[in-house]
């Protein structure tokens, strides 16, 4: 059985911050993890696989203007900067009727990086994080 679908493409991903959709976002990634540990006991293989802690992080990648943004909202609520902010972040990814909908649970910046340099035609922001969890095909 022969089966064709459209995949995914940049185009089709949108992520909000703050009700706000991100419109210099130029790229995100976010990974969970768990730890993981073979339990030994007599003989030379595991007996079991002992199971630990989660961990969530990420990259958000924005243009600088989307950095701006993000650092005068965190002012405008009373905060230094950007770094004392904690916020879900809602990414959606559209194909065709298909909409599959990720929610990063409490991020938070643990990097402001600026800069730029000579022959620079826009200025592109890595800004990893860290959260509290990550929902994964969330429906609404």
């Amino acid at each position: 059985m022969a089966f064709n679908s459209r995949e995914y493409s940049y185009c089709d991903v949108q992520a909000t911050i703050l009700g706000r959709p991100l419109t210099g976002l130029r790229g995100i990634e976010y990974t969970a993890k768990k730890s993981k540990e073979a339990v030994f006991g007599a003989g030379i293989n595991p007996k079991s696989i002992q199971h630990g802690r989660r961990e969530y992080e990420g990259t958000l990648t924005v243009l600088q203007s989307e950095l701006e943004a993000l650092n005068r909202a965190a002012k405008e609520a009373g905060y230094t900067d950007c770094l004392d902010l904690e916020f879900d972040i809602v990414v959606t990814y559209t194909s065709g009727e298909t909409v599959t909908t990720d929610i990063i649970r409490c991020a938070s910046i643990t990097e402001f990086p600026k800069g730029m340099k000579e022959g620079d035609l826009n200025s592109e922001h890595a800004l990893p994080f860290i959260a509290l969890g990550i929902d994964t095909n969330v429906t609404a």
